[in-house]
């Protein structure tokens, strides 16, 4: 969609600025790091949990 003075609006304007290959790249990194911490947090809390039944 864009104004009736053919300036497309404020969210084309983020989309389209967020649409640009730096910014995917950005946010693809910031993803991977996200899902790397939310990987090794959910190895933390399973190791908590199984703990006591590991024998040493």
């Amino acid at each position: 969609m864009s104004t009736p003075n053919g300036r497309p609006n404020l969210v084309d304007r983020f989309f389209i600025r967020m649409s640009r290959p730096e910014n995917l790249a950005r946010i693809l990194r910031w993803a991977w790091f996200i899902s790397l911490v939310m990987l090794v947090l959910g190895y933390i809390i399973i190791y908590t949990k199984i703990r006591h039944m590991i024998p040493i």
